[in-house]
């Protein structure tokens, strides 16, 4: 590296700072500085393992995962043969919030501590835009999650994904779909909402080694700028030296990847698609500024390492914050859904039956009973076809791949040995007892399937289609508010507001004045206030540095004795309205006369 380009260490303390929290240092800081040189891990030359994968996009399909089932890192230099969709590469921060929203609260990561805080989209945008040399912090948002926003029509991630997510295939359709914040908070969320996420790094930043939440795996874009990953194997060993290394409470103090075996270090340029397999331990640095658009997933050819992760999140003690949501309940759907597609018997409330596999489903009374029988014939036609298909589809047998057979049996051992009150049973499962009982017998059916026959390249898990007269059941109501007051409220009796203290109240600028030219500072409190700037919007008064140092009066203004509106333009003085100094009273100074 170039001696005469400062150390990035000494660039952060060049220059004026701009101010986002208090000086001083806190204990965090103090306790969470790394005792490693990260310039020197960076281009260290003994993170040279060779485990990560460089493939094609067309080569990543169903059948790849069926036999290989996501185990190793995959590179893809170009996004052709994904089916990956996003926005051009100048797409900015300040467009991601215009598209979430200025006020929307983010979880933002202290580089320096590890730790997390919140900022709202327009703080951060503030932040990001920054020049490096004035940043007083290095923050990192890495858990911005976008679905049921604006921006989620903007992206799309790899079509393979699509087919083997359990939140897609799994979950019950219908409760996705009632979906409407478009934030994280778990109260209000119908479903894992972990699919779509932005992070957005500034030059430096660098997040210690973790392994994504429930041993998901990931998908990841750099949409622009770059990254520096060290990438670290999940065998028996890894995994207890990272357990180790977490309870310790001291990573600042050792780099895991300098303890680990097989440590890769690889650098992912713009336009790179990357795929991080289940519990893959991981570290990232960010050189450049940078945008990257991923999202999480769990699937069914690699639950035995799913579960480890989990039960690893459990002796580690993370909070439920920072975990799947409603991870057993998922695996509850997870079996469900194969016993329905095995055997076409649904475990299922009738509610649920009706609305994510249409079992039940009444068409409503059409307005036009004559194309109502149309479509009603059409119809007809296209189910007696569809049923001859089902017909020949159920003579063949189903085979399980070797991989969902030995994820699905540790799957059911780990549902059986939670206690009763961890068991998380959904709502949308009737008879549980049943259902454990059923897939058991059909996994020791399928036991001796032949994998030959399993390698299909489509999935087994669809859900059926729905007719086009369908209608979602609408959203759950937003929970009621507490009253502040259980005691009414009498209204105080109010005056009549005079017309000269409306004129008071309303002023207009001369745009000719230096404050009038001026724009907003940004810093005040009426512009914190701004909604522009992320505020609530309530004060609704003007930056303290555009306040017009000679504000006329509006056009309605009249005189209060004439009733005459203003005559300057006519050249006589004694015809231009004036305010008196005492008793804000406006006329014109002839009729004083």
């Amino acid at each position: 590296m170039d001696d005469s380009k400062p150390r990035y260490s000494k660039r952060l303390r060049a220059g004026t700072r701009r101010r986002y929290h208090d000086d001083g240092i806190s204990d965090e800081e103090i306790d969470g500085r790394r005792m490693f040189d990260l310039e020197e891990k960076v281009n260290s030359q003994r993170f040279n393992s060779d485990r990560v994968l460089h493939m094609e996009g067309k080569d990543l399909t169903y059948e790849f995962v069926q036999r290989g089932g996501l185990r190793d890192p995959i590179i893809f230099e170009k996004p052709d043969g994904l089916g990956i969709k996003m926005p051009d590469p100048d797409f900015s921060v300040n467009d991601v919030k215009m598209f979430v929203g200025s006020r929307r609260m983010i979880d933002v990561m202290d580089v320096s501590t590890q730790k997390g805080t919140e900022m709202s989209m327009a703080q951060w945008t503030r932040y990001y835009e920054t020049p490096p040399s004035q940043r007083e912090k290095l923050y990192n948002v890495i858990s911005l999650e976008f679905s049921h926003t604006k921006l989620e029509n903007l992206v799309k991630r790899p079509a393979t994904v699509d087919l083997i997510d359990w939140v897609d295939n799994m979950w019950p359709r219908h409760l996705k779909e009632r979906q409407r914040d478009s934030t994280n908070s778990i109260n209000d969320m119908q479903y894992p909402k972990v699919q779509k996420y932005c992070l957005m790094s500034v030059e430096g930043c660098y997040t210690d080694f973790h392994i994504d939440f429930g041993g998901t795996s990931v998908w990841y874009h750099i949409l622009r700028g770059s990254k520096v990953f060290w990438l670290i194997p999940p065998t028996p060993q890894n995994l207890e030296l990272y357990e180790n290394w977490v309870l310790s409470g001291k990573q600042g103090d050792v780099f895991l990847g300098d303890r680990a075996s097989d440590c890769q270090r690889i650098e992912l340029k713009q336009g790179c698609t990357f795929i991080i397999p289940s519990g893959w331990i991981h570290a990232v640095y960010t050189p450049v500024d940078s945008m990257v658009f991923g999202g999480n997933f769990l699937h069914s050819f690699n639950i035995p390492m799913q579960l480890n992760i989990c039960n690893i999140e459990d002796r580690t003690r993370v909070p439920v914050k920072f975990r799947y949501p409603f991870y057993y309940e998922m695996c509850w759907y997870v079996l469900e859904r194969y016993v329905f597609s095995l055997t076409k018997i649904s475990y299922l409330t009738p509610e649920f039956q009706k609305h994510s596999l249409g079992i039940g489903l009444k068409k409503p009374p059409g307005p036009d009973p004559a194309s109502e029988q149309v479509k009603e014939e059409v119809g007809g036609s296209s189910d007696e076809e569809a049923s001859e298909q089902q017909s020949d589809k159920s003579a063949a047998k189903i085979h399980l791949t070797p991989l969902e057979l030995e994820g699905l049996w540790n799957l059911l051992g780990k549902l059986e040995t939670l206690p009763s009150n961890k068991k998380c049973v959904p709502a949308g499962i009737h008879n549980a007892p049943a259902l454990i009982t059923h897939i058991k017998a059909l996994l020791k059916e399928h036991g001796s399937d032949n994998p030959k026959l399993s390698y299909t390249g489509k999935p087994i898990i669809k859900w059926p289609k729905r007719p086009s007269w369908y209608q979602p059941p609408p959203p759950p109501p937003p929970p009621p508010r507490p009253k502040l007051a259980s005691t009414p409220i009498i209204p105080r009796p109010q005056k009549p507001a005079s017309s000269m203290s409306v004129l008071r109240r309303r002023r207009v600028r001369c745009k000719r004045c230096e404050a009038c030219m001026r724009p907003e500072c940004g810093d005040c409190n009426f512009c914190r206030d701004m909604k522009k700037f992320g505020g609530p919007g309530k004060l609704k008064q003007t930056c303290v540095l555009r306040q017009c140092l000679s504000p006329g009066l509006p056009l309605s203004a009249v005189c209060e004795i004439c009733k005459e509106p203003n005559q300057e333009e006519s050249g006589d003085p004694s015809l231009t309205l004036m305010e008196c100094s005492n008793c804000a009273q406006i006329v014109h100074p002839a009729c004083l006369t």
